[in-house]
């Protein structure tokens, strides 16, 4: 049975964020210039690839879907034009600014972000809407691998300084945020549990993927502070959706 009792404390090691639906929806963003990509391609299905391509990185949805135009220096400037041709379409995801604040004042860094986005348009969500970028900032150039496979998160546990522990998981405990299921996956194989934000995809959609804790957004979480001793960071979640029992066993 899920867990009923709030508030709920999480004392992990490091939080790893996504931002495409997890700090910003920039999906109507991202869906307009796809349609803007498609209007002079009549093979390219621009609802199709919006529908399916979330939580890609866009460099491998061009590859599969408009192969003639897979170039990263390309890819790099379409992307990068977003936050200004139609960042009107973006807003925060709620309480993602103030959570990010929190985590930036703790005294060690406990956070990275691992987007599927490239570092030119990541980089200008961020200025967008005026948050420190923290020291790990994993985009799309940095890894050879994209989401749904867990090297981008893989990179930002150990950057942290916390790789996957098999002897004694409860050393090295890691959260990944997400709101996709490309990212979920990447998350889990990266041994991490996941909060699911429900901007993207609803309640029962997230459960069946599998994730530990289910929010709103980020209204409702904030950090509770930072244990030297012990080297973790609180995370409290005054209220949720859903979360695993297991949970509080980990």
């Amino acid at each position: 049975m899920p867990l009923t009792t709030k508030p709920l404390s999480l004392k992990v090691n490091a939080c790893l964020f996504d931002v495409d639906g997890t700090i910003i929806i920039s999906q109507p963003a991202l869906a307009a210039m796809w349609r803007d990509f498609g209007k002079d391609k009549p093979y390219f299905d621009a609802e199709h690839v919006i529908k399916i391509s979330h939580g890609w990185r866009t460099y491998d949805a061009i590859a599969k879907f408009a192969p003639d135009f897979a170039d990263q220096e390309y890819v790099e400037k379409l992307e990068g034009e977003i936050p200004e041709k139609y960042g009107q379409f973006s807003i925060e995801v709620p309480g993602a600014v103030k959570l990010c604040n929190e985590l930036n004042k703790l005294p060690k860094e406990k956070w990275a972000v691992a987007t599927s986005g490239t570092r030119t348009m990541a980089t200008k969500w961020f200025e967008f809407l005026n948050i420190k970028r923290p020291k790990y900032f994993i985009t799309s150039s940095d890894v050879e691998n994209g989401k749904p496979h867990p090297e981008p998160y893989l990179k930002g546990r150990n950057g942290l300084g916390y790789p996957i522990n098999k002897e004694d998981p409860s050393k090295s405990k890691v959260i990944v945020v997400e709101d996709a299921p490309a990212g979920i996956e990447a998350g889990k194989a990266a041994g991490c549990k996941i909060v699911g934000v429900a901007t993207t995809f609803d309640l029962e959609f997230l459960k069946s993927k599998d994730c530990d804790i289910i929010v709103k957004d980020h209204t409702s979480v904030r950090v509770g502070g930072y244990n030297a001793e012990t080297d973790e960071v609180e995370f409290i979640f005054d209220d949720y959706l859903y979360a695993k029992d297991d949970l509080l066993k980990w």
